[in-house]
This record gives C-alpha cells, structure tokens and sequence, in this order.
C-alpha cells in the first residue's frame, strides 16, 4: 500500500515507480537544484497568481516548465537551476509568498524534506502531474528537455530583484516569522495568548471533489493563528465530525473511499497540525509596523474580525436572556418531552456561542449525536422549539444542507411585573455598515461572559449526553436510565444537595426527585449523608463509563453514529443518482481492470458515483444501497 508519508527514500532508476512518488530540489550538500512553485487552489486563485508569476519568470528570462497537478489541477511551475544555497531560496520564496497567496512555500523553505511530485508522477487521490506547454499537454522527451536546461545563478538574481528578495538582509528573513511556536504539553502552538475564532462557516461548507484537504488546512490555519493547541483542536475535530467541511477528516480519497478509523484521523490531525502552525508562524499580521515588532494584544485588535466584537456584543446577552427564560421556567422542561427540548435547545445556543451569530445551521442527526438523543427526537425537539417560540426557521434546508435556526430573544418579567425583552435593555445601535462597536470595556466582559456560558453548556451536555443516561427501550435491547433521571444528576452535579432546591431548579415534584435519587443511588451514582442531614445528597466520584458499562449502555451514541453515517452516505447517493438521472447524454465511466474510483474536480456528481442499487422491478432499492456502505465500513476497518 503506498502511504502518504516522506519517511521512506529510494533511489530512482530508469523506470518510475507506479505509485505516486516525490523529487528532493535539492542535492546532498542541501543546495537546491530546482525551484518548484506550487499554486495550491485551497489558497487563491490560482489562474491568476500564474499568469503573473509566468509574466515575472519570464520578464527576468528564466525558463519554466507549468505541469497540471492532481484531482483538483493546482499547477507546479518547475524552475531547474544551478546549485543555489538554501537560504537564498527560503528568502525569495517568503518575498513570491507576499506576492502571490495561492503559493505553497513549504518545499522551498525545507532544505531536508522539501520534495515534490515530479512530471508524470501519479497523485494518491488519483491524476497525474501532467507537464503542459500554452495549457497543452506536452511528451515525455519535452518535458526531459525543459527541466535538462538549468536557469543560470544571474537568472535567480534577476529574479531575486523583481521580487525585491535582493534587499531582505537577516533580520527582515527572521522578521517574516512574527509568531513563534512553543511546544507544550498540548502539542505545538503559537505563542501568544488564545482568542476566540470563528469557523462555523468553513466547518458547514462542502468542499469541491479532490480540495478536501485544502479546506482541512484552511481550517487548522485559523485555528493556529487563534493560538489554539493541538489537543483542543482535536478535540474540536472530533465533536464535529459530521460537519461538511470535515469530509476529508471523516474519509480517505474522496467520496465513494474508505472512512478513516480514530487512529488514522488521529495521525492525520497531528500531521497537518503541525505543517498548519509552521505556515501560520510566517503569516504577518495585516497591521504589523514597520519594525515588525507586534504584542498579541495589538495584533488581536487590529486583525479584520468581521465584526466580531459587534456580533459578540449582540449574541452574548441573547444567549444570557435565553438561559435565564430557560431557568424561570422549570415546568417546560419537567414535561415528558421538556429533558429533549432543553437539550436541544442548549446545543442550539452553544453552537450560537461558537460561531458568534443568532443563526445556526444543524441537522437532527449532528443534534442527536451531540446531545445523546435519536434523530426522531432530536427533530421533533427542534420543531416544538419552533412551535413555542424559542427558535424560528430561517432557511429551510435543501438537498444536502440542513434547516437553519434563528435564536428568539425571550421575554423576562421585571419587578412590576412587566414583560421586557433583553433588546430593550441594550442601546440602539446605529450607523455603518456593521454597526457601532461596544464600547472598550464592554469587550472583554463579553469576550469573559461567552467563555463561562460555553464551559457550562459544555459540562452540562457531557452528562446529559452520556451513554448512562439513554432512553431505555426494551424492544430494541437498549438499556439506560433515562433522560429524567439526567436532569437529577446534572442539577445535583452543580452543588444542590438539598430535596427542596432539586425541586425548584428541575421543576419535578419531591416525590419524582427522590425517585431519581434512589436510581442514582442504586447505581452508586448518588449517596445520602448520614444523620443528622438526612435529606442531604452528593455525589459519588463513581464514572459514569462504568456504570453504562454494567447496565449495558455503553456504545449507544457509537451505534448511532455509525448508522447515521449511513443515512447521510445513502442520501448522498441518492442525490448522485438523481442527478444522473436528470441529465441528458449522460454516460458513466466505466471502471478497468484494477482502477479506483476517480473523483475529478468540476464533474458533476454522478459521474463518481457507481449506480445506485435497483431491485427486480428497476425502481431504487434503499435497502440494499445501506447494505453495500455498511458493507465497504466494515472491510474498511478490518
């Protein structure tokens, strides 16, 4: 199996091997031999960038050889030289980088491992490096020849002086590099203080076939430059999973390939963690002066945020005056639906909290597997929320995109009784296009204020989602304690020890509240202070891993999550086929002897897709379209 790791070297003979393999730019002494510029459309345009660097290359008479790379056809410019010392090329790569975004300068900053794939070389995703001259494909004895002709050492000069790298002394090179990594327990990062960062937008956009891991890289980049760690990233990752942006994470290869198992994505994280916070390290803030000197402080204020103070300024309190309708009213949730809403709607506000915005997109499964309910209650959950006017649709879904919610801001009742709104409580805020910012002060209060609603939401819903407390159903042999009982075990979790003040916060009757204590008790959950405080409860430091263990609960949101992965696959599907279907002088390719499937960028999706399962009757058969995805899971992970 050919893996995508730069462990293993060989020396290469007169025949290529038939895997995807890679050139060193540079020789033994560490003096590179070829300039490679690599445009990598997860970052820019590439068109563009091109155009203007084949005008510069040529404007300084260098030669150049473009190849098309890979599914998702980044361009390679090859530039053959004659030896030229490593740092020479890291300072005009770090000077063509400020020029042109889309260009991927890890090759020509590495002098030890910087490697790329050479001409004809296959990509593991499928597509070779296809060598081009005017956008046409060229032979094999060209292409020899093109990269046979190395460019003189008063060429890369010429070049150096375009791109004005000829007057970056020592200082202005290591100046490039304002941020530096720190190694921590958590893993790499950049040092500095952690900020909050929006990326709901990047997790809940579907990336183009054979850009998954462009988008990936997006997203670890943003989340380098916010100083997060790798262990929390991960963490992140993993609890959004299912997101849409995540597809690269969730699958190797593309859409139809093998899904990755917890080891492989964790390795995959680590891997691209680290080459994300070496890239973010050389990143200069958009407001840097002109000693390039920056505190995080300054940088954090002048870096564009999109309005996020004036967001942040605007959910905060939205999400303070739903919390506190939701604690006044403990009767809506002791109802025999109230534990699911609740849950339901707390995640709503915790994903609000995230992404800084009133309006969240989520599909019933992503809630259920987040809150630990099944997708049938997570979406009538959802649509009572709509019903009593906690949430309201915004958008409803459409093919593969999920309804989008908008929190409503609830009414409180004031001292004389009087209904007041939380907007009513706030200024108006007027002018430009983003609004007023809160004034300075505001700002870290609210900044301190989501940071404490996300831990407690967060505390909250890893009990109440645990598998302990599942909904018990016989007939289907899952056992739990019930959604009720979690409600009991949160609020005693919090420091209520007291009957009495168990009642007032989960709004059950005593009776019911020492029902659920007794349950907790049974399972060594709970236990009951002796004399002369009979009536006081604590909790035990017994895991709850354990208990869901002895019941048989374990692995509920485990099997469930499995299955809706399922789900989304078949529909996917599904879709594929419609669009197959509607399409007319449609033709699917088919597969040789040997072949994979080849997701190609800008197809449309059935065509890598295989077809869609029928019965004897020619109509869609579901059933036998699940089998076949459970089928490949699970030779996938044997």
């Amino acid at each position: 199996m050919w893996a995508h790791s730069y462990a293993p070297t060989a020396a290469l003979g007169e025949v290529a091997p038939v895997g995807p393999f890679a050139w060193y730019l540079t020789n033994t002494r560490r003096e590179f031999e070829f300039l490679v510029f690599d445009l990598d459309r997860g970052r820019g345009d590439v068109e563009r960038d091109a155009d203007e660097l084949m005008s510069v290359l040529e404007t300084a008479d260098i030669g150049y050889l473009v190849c098309v790379s890979g599914p998702a056809r980044g361009l390679h410019i090859w530039v053959p030289i004659e030896p030229v010392a490593a740092a020479a090329v890291r300072a005009l790569a770090r000077a063509a980088a400020r020029r042109w975004p889309s260009l991927d300068i890890s090759p020509l900053t590495n002098a030890r491992t910087g490697c790329v794939r050479p001409p004809g070389a296959p990509h593991r995703h499928g597509g070779i490096s296809v060598p081009v001259a005017e956008w046409v494909p060229i032979t094999p004895e060209a292409t020899a020849a093109a990269l046979s002709e190395r460019n003189p050492a008063e060429a890369i000069e010429r070049l150096a002086v375009l791109l004005d790298a000829d007057a970056l002394g020592g200082e202005q090179i290591e100046a490039d590099a304002v941020r530096t990594i720190e190694t921590t327990p958590e893993g790499l990062r950049l040092a500095g203080r952690r900020h909050p960062v929006d990326i709901a937008e990047l997790l809940a956009t579907v990336p183009e076939p054979g850009a998954g891991h462009a988008h990936l890289a997006r997203i670890l980049v943003r989340l380098a430059l916010a100083r997060w760690s790798a262990t929390e990233t991960g963490r992140m990752l993993e609890t959004n999973l299912q997101a849409p942006g995540l597809v690269h994470l969730r699958r190797q290869g593309g859409a139809r390939s093998r899904h990755r198992g917890p080891g492989e994505r964790a390795a995959l994280i680590s891997r691209q963690w680290e080459r994300a916070v070496a890239y973010a390290a050389t990143l200069r803030p958009p407001a840097a002066p002109v000693d390039g000197a920056q505190d995080d402080d300054a940088e954090q204020q002048n870096a564009p945020t999109d309005g996020w103070d004036v967001r942040l300024a605007t959910v905060v309190p939205l999400v303070e005056g739903v919390r506190a309708a939701i604690a006044a009213e403990p009767g809506r949730w002791s109802t025999q639906a109230g534990p699911s809403d609740r849950r339901a709607l707390e995640y709503v506000l915790e994903l609000a909290l995230e992404a800084v915005t009133d309006e969240i997109e989520v599909d019933c499964r992503r809630l259920a597997l987040a809150t630990g309910m099944g997708r049938s209650t997570a979406a009538r959950a959802l649509g009572r929320l709509c019903l009593d006017e906690w949430l309201a649709l915004a958008a409803p879904g459409e093919g593969q995109r999920a309804h989008r919610y908008r929190v409503l801001p609830q009414a409180l009742e004031d001292a004389a009784g009087t209904a007041v709104t939380k907007e009513a409580c706030e200024p108006v805020v007027q002018g430009g296009t983003q609004g007023n910012p809160p004034p300075g002060g505001a700002v870290p209060r609210h900044r301190a204020a989501r940071e404490l609603h996300r831990e407690s939401l967060s505390a909250r819903r890893a009990i109440l989602s645990h598998d302990v407390f599942a909904h018990p159903s016989p007939a289907r042999g899952q056992a739990g304690l019930g959604r009720h009982v979690a409600v009991t075990a949160v609020a005693l979790s919090t420091g209520l020890y007291k009957v009495n003040d168990l009642v007032r916060v989960t709004g059950y009757s005593p009776r019911t509240v020492r029902r659920h204590l007794e349950t907790l008790k049974g399972h060594q959950l709970a236990r009951q202070s002796p004399r002369p405080a009979p009536a006081a409860w604590r909790r035990t430091p017994t895991r709850l891993d354990t208990v869901a263990a002895r019941i048989g609960a374990a692995g509920t949101r485990e099997r469930r999550h499995r299955a809706y992965a399922i789900e989304r696959d078949t529909y996917a599907w599904w879709l594929a086929e419609l669009g197959w279907m509607r399409t007319k002088g449609k033709r699917r390719r088919p597969l040789g002897p040997d072949q994979t499937r080849l997701v190609l960028a800008g197809l449309p999706r059935w065509s890598n897709r295989d077809r869609y399962p029928r019965d004897h009757t020619g109509r869609a058969d579901h059933r036998a379209a699940r089998l076949d995805l459970e089928m490949q899971r699970l030779a996938a992970t044997a």
